[in-house]
């Protein structure tokens, strides 16, 4: 059995270190890609309500249009 000596814990412990570090990066690098993501939803999710707006308020209008004109489908 190989002698197990400090120097070697050592080398055993840095090495852990690095691949934790390496892990920790790679965790950073996709927290900022998905809340890159979160922002293009909720942009997306904005730009949704907007055009639903419109509509709302073009109906609106028409509505109005089509009481003063008396156009009526029935």
């Amino acid at each position: 059995m190989p002698q197990i000596s400090n120097d070697l814990i050592y080398e055993i412990l840095k090495q852990l270190q690095s691949g934790q570090a390496e892990i920790k990066s790679t965790l950073a690098d996709h927290t900022r890609q998905l809340i890159r993501i979160r922002e293009d939803i909720n942009t997306l999710r904005g730009d949704d309500l907007r055009r639903e707006s419109a509509q709302a308020q073009m109906d609106v209008r028409l509505e109005r249009i089509e009481s003063r004109l008396n156009l009526n489908d029935a």
